[in-house]
């Protein structure tokens, strides 16, 4: 995955709450331009529309999890690969095909609702 922050700060921010609530929190582009929503700032990411999407698309989205327990609890976050199983006007359904750890609340073969702001941008996965 990618950067571990090194201490879990209290929730008191909707993102915070996601992660302690739910386990995870998919990044939203939206909420990003909000100064202080995320412990950090991020690129631009190229996005897509819904309107642009097909089922079958690969999409990539940006998630953040809860590690941990106690006071060895943190947040790690990286990129996660999906396939979009449905379309609706305001979001898609899409299916998780990254490998993720088996301890995470989100797993590989995981069916999620995603909204326009959090798909970071249409994948090109391999085709085997």
């Amino acid at each position: 995955m990618g950067s571990v922050t090194p201490l879990f700060p209290k929730a008191d921010t909707p993102f915070l709450k996601d992660i302690e609530e739910d386990g995870y929190h998919i990044f939203s582009r939206k909420y990003a331009k909000i100064p202080g929503y995320y412990l950090s700032e991020f690129p631009e990411y190229p996005g897509a529309k819904i309107s642009d999407l097909s089922v079958g698309d690969q999409i990539t989205v940006r998630a953040f999890f809860k590690i941990g327990a106690g006071k060895s609890k943190r947040i790690d976050g990286g990129y996660i690969d999906l396939e979009i199983e449905h379309i609706e006007d305001d979001h898609v359904m899409a299916l998780i095909v990254t490998q993720l750890p088996s301890n995470f609340p989100l797993q590989t073969g995981s069916t999620i609702e995603l909204f326009e702001d959090e798909i970071l941008s249409i994948s090109t996965l391999p085709t085997h």
